[in-house]
């Protein structure tokens, strides 16, 4: 059942024990939001298999407990924040829950007891929504971590809308968060060693393509596929596809420049296309999206590929445009 953001509260006041359930890898997009929820309705906080380094620092600045791989056992609602994809949540059993999301993946909503679904640049903006509407002024804390949750998501604002921008400046005013507060979780974050060398490797073995003068860019790390794909944008590619094997699964993420996106590229739906083709699943943003199933990683990877190169073919860039 889809639900308007002032139907939240009375919805979950119904349920006794709630977990706040973020997905794999967890980042402050969703760490923000779901102790955003647990603070203004009570409950816990899950995230399946660890949290990321970035939502490590924002978890420790607002003093959330998070607990990794919670058992479902003692609940009786789950909501699961940020994330509308089965597989990013490993194995949990889900029974009776709801979902909080801004991503366009379908998965888990049919089966909902209730979600809140709807186009955004992050989670947060939602969640600051559904206080609103119940008249809850969030915590300091909380509203730190809506703040760092719509950075991030929103790649410090280069791919936001204008309601990004609104939705800060009113969490800013009301709550009398300083700006500066956000930036300082987001500079105490080390650039791991590791990480840094996932991106030259990437970068090394990197395969480009041209279709047009759209330039893409596919290639194969351990580790950190999409900061490593991230780093192929930020270097020249208008799109990076960037994979990774992990026991049996193989993993792509994919980044693209705003201009491939304006021009009608759309990552998420070539992502879960190829996905569930391969038994798999795979979403996100029109620009930043990923994909995990079973199979050749090489093949994923030239499926992808393929599909961008098709998606691009005979669409002109705004560079040309902009050029006249």
């Amino acid at each position: 059942m889809e639900i308007r953001e002032e139907d939240f509260r009375d919805l979950i006041r119904g349920h006794n024990r709630v977990l706040y359930l973020c997905h794999r890898n967890a980042d402050p997009d969703a760490v923000g939001s779901a102790f955003a929820l647990r603070e203004a309705f009570g409950g816990d906080i899950g995230a399946v298999e660890g949290v990321s380094r970035t939502a490590a620092s924002l978890r420790s600045a607002m003093g959330a407990d998070i607990e990794i791989d919670p058992s479902p056992q003692g609940y009786d609602l789950v909501v699961v924040v940020d994330t509308a994809v089965g597989q990013q949540i490993g194995g949990f059993n889900l029974r009776d829950y709801a979902v909080v999301d801004h991503h366009r993946d379908r998965d888990l909503i049919e089966s909902a007891l209730f979600y809140i679904q709807r186009p955004a640049d992050s989670t947060a903006e939602i969640v600051w929504e559904i206080l609103k509407r119940s008249d809850i002024l969030p915590t300091r804390e909380a509203a730190l971590g809506l703040v760092v949750g719509i950075i991030t998501d929103t790649g410090r604002f280069k791919h936001s809308g204008a309601s990004s921008f609104r939705t800060v400046a009113e969490i800013l005013e009301r709550t009398k968060l300083e700006y500066a507060e956000a930036l300082e979780v987001l500079s105490r974050v080390p650039t791991e060693r590791s990480r840094r060398i996932a991106a030259l490797r990437a970068a090394s073995r990197a395969q480009i393509e041209w279709t047009d003068d759209w330039v893409v860019v596919s290639s194969e790390v351990g580790a950190f596929e999409g900061s490593s794909a991230m780093t192929l944008v930020e270097i020249g590619a208008d799109v990076a596809l960037v994979g990774g094997g992990h026991g049996d699964v193989s993993r792509v993420s994919g980044r693209a420049r705003r201009d491939a996106v304006l021009a009608g590229l759309d990552l998420a739906a070539i992502m879960g296309e190829v996905a569930r083709g391969r038994g798999g699943d795979g979403g996100g943003h029109r620009g930043a999206a990923a994909l995990e199933a079973a199979g050749p990683l090489e093949d994923l990877l030239k499926e992808c590929r393929r599909r961008v190169v098709e998606a691009l073919k005979e669409k002109r860039s705004l560079r040309a445009d902009l050029s006249l």
